[in-house]
């Protein structure tokens, strides 16, 4: 290859990307300006907080009731017989473990609050979605990512390679694998 060659070709490779990219129509939302400004989003947060107020006082009245049984107990316990005193001591324990258990339904990681939360989360998520498709197809874009995630949350369907994909996994292995 002479030189002349090899430069027409080094300058076919540079340009190459930016003919493969011009016909390529990408764009970005800001999912927490989404989240911030779309007003049926502030509508379920209302709704998650007065149910969050609401566990809250219910706990805060657990905690009380296990406070006051705890200093009666503390007050009596000399007077107490011994199997009374074995029975206030159960019932403190039970209090605590109703309370810790209270605690997980309710707040915990796969508690009441975020299942509410999704539960009332969900058709907006599904709004906001179907709007992002639509403005992605109406307006030609290929792709559009969320600029806070970086995750693709639209895109061509021409553009899913997930059936060469597996197509390439289920073919038997050439003879140089």
């Amino acid at each position: 290859m002479n030189k002349y060659m090899k430069s027409a070709l080094v300058g076919v490779l540079l340009v190459l990307p930016a003919f493969i990219f011009a016909e390529m129509k990408i764009g970005y939302i800001d999912s927490n300006k989404l989240m911030s400004e779309y007003s049926e989003v502030a509508s379920v947060q209302a709704a998650v907080e007065k149910e969050q107020r609401r566990m809250e006082t219910e706990f805060n009245n657990l905690l009380a009731q296990l406070d006051s049984v705890k200093t009666e107990f503390s007050k009596q316990s000399l007077l107490m017989s011994e199997t009374r005193r074995e029975e206030a001591s159960t019932q403190i324990r039970d209090m605590e473990t109703n309370i810790q258990n209270f605690q997980v339904e309710k707040f915990g990681p796969n508690g009441e609050i975020y299942a509410k939360q999704n539960t009332l989360l969900s058709p907006v998520l599904k709004k906001i979605d179907a709007a992002i498709q639509k403005v992605g197809a109406e307006r030609g874009y290929d792709y559009i990512f969320d600029a806070v995630s970086g995750a693709i949350v639209y895109a061509l369907d021409s553009h899913d390679l997930t059936q060469f994909v597996l197509d390439e996994l289920k073919a038997p292995p050439s003879a140089g694998d």
